[in-house]
């Protein structure tokens, strides 16, 4: 009955469909695809400076920044359109600590997650895979939220997650 319910719920029949704007689309998706790139190479750099859980966490999550840069890559593709990103560097001097480096990564998945927002907001297609992507960032963050110290309650994303929240122990 619950399926019948949620048939009927909120999805075809209009005609308020929005034209894709594959230029336009394709510039937010390079943005996003350079963004995702840096994440990737920043999270490489942590890698020696991590270890045990931590370690794993990092090159799960670089892992997963480099299927999102795929991902993008394919859609561009889908679109007609080149893979061109601006060349990005997420800068990192001086962090040895353990809660510097979670600390950095935390914002690194932070600024990601505001930016797939934006993104998404003015996309025309592709939508779903940036909420998808943007998601997946959200996870990121209640790991490192646990990784940082933060008591289990506590590493619950906002019902409304924007990668506006501080790490642990930054409020």
């Amino acid at each position: 009955m619950l399926a019948v319910a949620l048939a009927g719920c909120g999805g075809g029949g209009g005609t308020t469909t929005a034209v894709p704007d594959k230029a336009a689309d394709a510039e937010i998706l390079n943005g996003v695809l350079a963004r995702e790139l840096a994440a990737a190479r920043a999270y490489e750099r942590m890698l020696p400076r991590l270890q045990g859980s931590d370690l794993a966490m990092a090159r799960r999550f670089r892992a997963q920044e480099q299927e999102h840069a795929d991902a993008i890559m394919r859609a561009l593709r889908g679109l007609g359109a080149e893979a061109e990103p601006t060349e990005e560097e997420i800068e990192a001097e001086g962090l040895r600590a353990r809660a510097d480096v979670l600390g950095f990564l935390y914002e690194i998945e932070s600024v990601s997650i505001g930016d797939g927002l934006r993104a998404i907001a003015n996309l025309t297609a592709q939508r779903s895979l940036l909420g998808s992507i943007v998601a997946n960032q959200a996870q990121h963050l209640v790991l490192l939220r646990r990784a940082l110290g933060a008591r289990p309650l506590e590493t619950v994303p906002e019902a409304f997650e924007n990668g506006a929240a501080p790490p642990p122990g930054k409020e």
